[in-house]
């Protein structure tokens, strides 16, 4: 059998961020979601800061544990 496999977590959060921006430029007015390598509040800032609106976090839950989105939302006041 062939096994396949994705990439996610902190490999993607340059290239994320960086679509995120290009996103933003190219459309100044859509809602971005920014996803890719979110695990810290640096991370989510530097997401925002690039243009995103929202934030999508999934394997940053798993290393950082379910109290994540909060730690995230309290930092990001």
């Amino acid at each position: 059998t062939q096994a396949v496999g994705g990439l996610s977590g902190p490999p993607l959060r340059e290239r994320a961020r960086d679509m995120v921006a290009i996103t933003r430029r190219r459309l100044p007015r859509a809602t971005v979601v920014g996803v890719g390598g979110i695990t810290s509040v640096d991370d989510a800032r530097a997401m925002r800061d690039a243009g995103a609106d929202l934030l999508q976090v999934y394997t940053g839950l798993i290393y950082e544990g379910p109290s994540l989105p909060a730690r995230l939302a309290r930092g990001l006041r």
